[in-house]
This record gives C-alpha cells, structure tokens and sequence, in this order.
C-alpha cells in the first residue's frame, strides 16, 4: 500500500514533467518560428525601422542591410531578376569557373555586363562567394546574393548599379540554390544578416579601378542641334 509521501512524491513529479515538457515545446516552437523568419520563410511580427546610433559610434561591422520601405518600414522585396546587372569573377585558379556561374545566372534572367565573365585581378579569394556594389545596386546585390548559401557583401564607393560576385576556394556551382528554393520566391523579403547596419553608416572600400558599362542604365539623349539661321 501506498502511504501518503508516496502519493505527494507521485503528484510532484508529474507536476514537473508537466512543467517541463510545456517549456520545452514553447521554446521549440518559439525556435522554429524564429528560424523561420530569419530564413524570409514567414513574414516577421516585426518591422522595427533602423535606429541611427548617436555620434561618436564605433563598430567592426561592415555589412550594409538590405534596404526597407521607407513609407512602410518594412523589408523590401527582390528586384524582378531582368533589372540585376552581374559581372561574375574568379577569384580561384578553376579555369571557367566565372563562365559556368555567369551561364546559370542569365539562364535564370539576370542581365550580363560585357564582358560577364573574367578573373579577379590577378588575385585569390580564400572563401565562398564575394558580392561587391554600390549605393545605388543595394537592393541589386542582395537580390542575386539569394542565389547562394553563403555571401559575404561589402559596399564600395561605384558609382551605378552593376554588381560583382566574385567566386573563392570554396565556391562550387552545384552548390547555388535550385531555381525552385524557397530562398528564391520573389514575394518573399531580402533577407539580413545577423550583423548589419544602414549602408549610410557603412565607410565604403575602394571600389575596383574598372567598371564594365551597365546595359540598363538610361543613355544620355544627345542635345538637339540648332537649325542654322536663314542668311538674310
């Protein structure tokens, strides 16, 4: 028979399993919905606008965000892929490793600069993938950047709106996302990194010393010559 300690003991225990085992589903589904969000998955419950630090400021972060709404606050929405000028460079010694990428990213629509493909001057990038741009090719850059796992941004100081990827040691074509990733739905907002701030905050690198002409840009219209005066 069980006496009366043994009962509390039982009751106590369930109680704690019980106490227990709804933390921990909270905190899994908690989880899952963070993730979730992070990934552009579902839309975040929040859409908190930027703060602008106070002078004197300092930080080692030197990612831009991707841009948000300015009426709305909120993340905005990737470009339509045929208004996103790439050039692709190899930062590897893989021969026509720039090729092979440019090739998958027009196939998917994005618009090639001329030349689209050439080697990074002569030099080597240890990582994955490198997107580089300006001010004005923010919303370009983190547009095709859904396009692989792993990106490192960085702002310059170009003028336009042509972006650079430029492919490192650990970089491979088979590893860019499927056309059909969710990453890639175009109703679902640019993405930030876990540490970024306004690209206004951002001091920008130098940017390369050639820049290809950008086929979308609006070409200047030559000014109307005057018609000569009738001589009297």
């Amino acid at each position: 028979m069980r006496t009366r300690r043994d009962v509390v003991r039982r009751h106590r225990r369930e109680r704690q399993f019980l106490v227990f085992g709804l933390t921990v589903g909270v905190l899994v589904a908690l989880s899952a919905i963070a993730l979730a969000a992070y990934q552009g998955r579902i839309t975040s419950p929040i859409e908190a606008a930027f703060k602008t630090p106070a002078a004197g400021f300092s930080t080692d972060v030197t990612v831009p965000c991707p841009p948000l709404d300015k009426a709305t606050g909120a993340r905005e929405l990737p470009l339509p892929v045929d208004q996103v000028v790439v050039r692709v460079r190899n930062g590897t010694t893989t021969s026509g490793l720039a090729r092979d990428t440019l090739a998958v990213l027009t196939g998917r629509g994005y618009v090639a600069t001329i030349p689209g493909a050439t080697n990074w001057d002569n030099r080597t990038y240890a990582d994955s993938v490198r997107i580089q741009f300006g001010e004005a090719g923010l919303q370009q850059a983190y547009t095709v950047g859904r396009n692989f796992p792993t990106v490192e941004y960085v702002l310059d100081n170009r003028k336009g709106a042509v972006v650079d990827i430029i492919l490192g040691a650990t970089f491979s074509v088979k590893n860019m996302r499927p056309q059909y990733a969710p990453e890639l739905d175009p109703k679902t907002p640019l993405v930030a990194p876990l540490q970024c701030l306004p690209w206004d905050r951002i001091t920008p690198q130098p940017a390369p010393r050639i820049i290809p002409v950008d086929p979308l840009a609006p070409s200047a219209s030559p000014s109307p010559t005057p018609s000569p005066s009738p001589s009297p």
